[in-house]
C-alpha cells in the first residue's frame, strides 16, 4: 500500500512539474511575442524615418533640378546676347552648374551613408538581441530536458531569420527607388 501512494505522489509531483514547465514557457513565449512586438514597432520607425529622408532628398532634388533648367536657360539667354560682360556671367554660371552638380552628388552620397547606417545599427541590434535569445534558449535547454525547449529555440531562431530578411528587403527596396 506504501508503495502504492509513493508511486501516486511521484506521478502527482512529475504532473505538477509538467504544468509548471509549461506555465513558464507560456509567460515566455508571451514575453518574446511582446519584444518581438516592440522590434516591429521600432522597425515601423526606423522605416517612417527613412521615408521622411528619402522625402526630403526628394524634395531637395526637385529644388536643386529646378534651378539647374532656370540657370541653363539663364545660360542660353546670355550665349545670346554676347558681351564683355557676357562671358564673365558665362563662367559663373558655369561654375554655379558645377556647384550644383556637386550639391546633388553630396545629397546622394549623404543618403547612402545615412541608409548604411540605419542598415548597421539594425543588424547590430537584430545580432545582439539573437546572441542574447540563444543565450537564454540554450539555458533554458540545459534545464530542461522535454522537446519543448527544442521548439521554442526553433522558433526564435526562424523568427529572428524572418524579421532580418525584413529589414534587408526593406532597405533594398528604399535603396533601389533611387
Amino acid at each position: 500500500m506504501d508503495t502504492f501512494i509513493d508511486k501516486l505522489a511521484q506521478k502527482r509531483n512529475a504532473q505538477e512539474m509538467i504544468r509548471a514547465n509549461m506555465t513558464a514557457e507560456a509567460v515566455k513565449m508571451e514575453q518574446l511575442q511582446n519584444q518581438m512586438q516592440a522590434y516591429d514597432e521600432l522597425m515601423r520607425e526606423i522605416r517612417q524615418v527613412n521615408l521622411k529622408t528619402v522625402e526630403n532628398v526628394t524634395e531637395v532634388q526637385a529644388v536643386l533640378k529646378e534651378c539647374m533648367e532656370k540657370l541653363e536657360a539663364m545660360q542660353e539667354a546670355n550665349s545670346q546676347s554676347v558681351n564683355a560682360q557676357g562671358v564673365d556671367k558665362e563662367q559663373e554660371l558655369a561654375q554655379i552648374k558645377e556647384l550644383l552638380e556637386e550639391k546633388f552628388k553630396q545629397s546622394d552620397d549623404f543618403l547612402h551613408r545615412e541608409n548604411v547606417k540605419v542598415y548597421r545599427n539594425v543588424q547590430a541590434a537584430v545580432s545582439d538581441e539573437l546572441n542574447k535569445q540563444t543565450e537564454v534558449l540554450q539555458s533554458e535547454k540545459r534545464h530542461s530536458k522535454n522537446g519543448a525547449g527544442k521548439a521554442t529555440l526553433v522558433f526564435t531562431i526562424l523568427t529572428m531569420i524572418g524579421v532580418i530578411v525584413d529589414i534587408i528587403v526593406q532597405l533594398f527596396s528604399i535603396t533601389i527607388q533611387f
